[in-house]
């Protein structure tokens, strides 16, 4: 993930393309649309005939992101001894505040 937030785009393409491998939605056809599989997030509503499988390989791909993130900011507040929460809640880094802000979300 970058600072924004945003999922590093050899993931998205790579994850979508194993999901249209592993549900029978593969085509070569694929490597015409770089553009879309590397795209995120996804557009509201896609065009072409084949926004079924699109539209599914975006929600797996949610779900996956989503689990990972909750997981993450779960790995943040266990490790995260009074020290380190201290130096996080009083930093005027932007990232440290980011951080901070992350690990005091409900989930």
């Amino acid at each position: 993930f970058s600072e924004r937030g945003v999922p590093a785009r050899s993931f998205i393409r790579c994850y979508r393309i194993s999901w249209f491998i592993s549900n029978g939605w593969y085509s070569p056809a694929l490597k015409n649309r770089m553009r879309e599989l590397n795209k995120w997030p996804p557009p509201e509503k896609y065009t072409k005939s084949d926004w079924l499988s699109w539209t599914q390989a975006d929600a797996e791909l949610n779900r996956v992101i989503l689990e990972y993130c909750q997981y993450m900011r779960q790995q943040l507040k266990d490790t995260m001894d009074a020290n380190t929460a201290e130096d996080f809640r009083h930093s005027k880094d932007p990232t440290d505040r980011v951080l901070w802000h992350m690990r005091s979300e409900e989930p």
